[in-house]
C-alpha cells in the first residue's frame, strides 16, 4: 500500500457516495425512514452509519479516541446527513495529505465504542474504511433500485475507466 493508492481508494469512495446520493434524494421520507432488514434499520441509518464510521475512523487515525458513534439520531433527514460528508471529506484529504508510506506499519491503538481495546496496523485500518463503505453501499443499491430509484453502476473499474480519445 502507497499513500498514492490509499488517496486513490479514498477518491473512489467519494466518487461512489456521490452516485448513490441522488437515488437517496429521490425516495420519500417514508420510504427512506422505512425499517428494513439491515443491521442499521433502514436507508438512513445505514447511511448515517457509513458516515459515522468514517469520521470515527478519521478521529481514531489522528489521535482521538471517540466514544460515540455518530448514527441515525444524530441527523433529522438525508439533507442534514449529506451537509455534514464535505467537511468530513475535507478533513480526509488533509489528513491523507500529511500521510506519509512509512506510517503505514505503525501501529493504531484505539478502544472501540464499547470499551474494548484493540490494536490495528494503519495499513489495515485504511483498507477496512474504504471496504467497509462499499459494503454498505452495496447493501444499500439493490434496495435503491426495487424503490425505483437505482444508483449509477459504482464499481472501481468504472471509476478507474477512461475513454480512449
Amino acid at each position: 500500500m502507497t499513500v498514492q493508492s490509499v488517496s486513490r481508494l479514498f477518491e473512489y469512495n467519494k466518487w461512489a457516495w456521490r452516485r448513490v446520493f441522488p437515488s437517496l434524494e429521490a425516495l420519500s421520507q417514508e420510504e427512506y425512514f422505512a425499517e428494513r432488514p439491515f443491521f442499521w434499520q433502514s436507508l438512513h441509518g445505514l447511511t448515517a452509519h457509513g458516515y459515522g464510521a468514517e469520521r470515527v475512523w478519521l478521529q481514531r487515525l489522528e489521535g482521538a479516541n471517540p466514544t460515540v458513534l455518530p448514527g441515525a439520531s444524530d441527523f433529522a433527514s438525508f439533507a442534514e446527513l449529506r451537509t455534514a460528508w464535505d467537511p468530513l471529506w475535507e478533513a480526509w484529504g488533509n489528513f491523507l495529505g500529511t500521510l506519509t508510506d512509512s506510517r503505514f506499519d505503525e501501529s493504531l491503538e484505539y478502544r472501540n465504542i464499547e470499551g474494548t481495546d484493540y490494536e490495528l496496523k494503519v495499513e489495515d485500518v485504511l483498507r477496512h474504511v474504504f471496504n467497509h463503505a462499499t459494503e454498505h453501499r452495496s447493501q444499500m443499491t439493490p434496495v435503491l433500485a426495487q424503490l425505483g430509484h437505482p444508483t449509477e453502476p459504482l464499481g472501481f473499474g468504472r471509476f478507474a475507466m477512461r475513454r480512449k480519445e
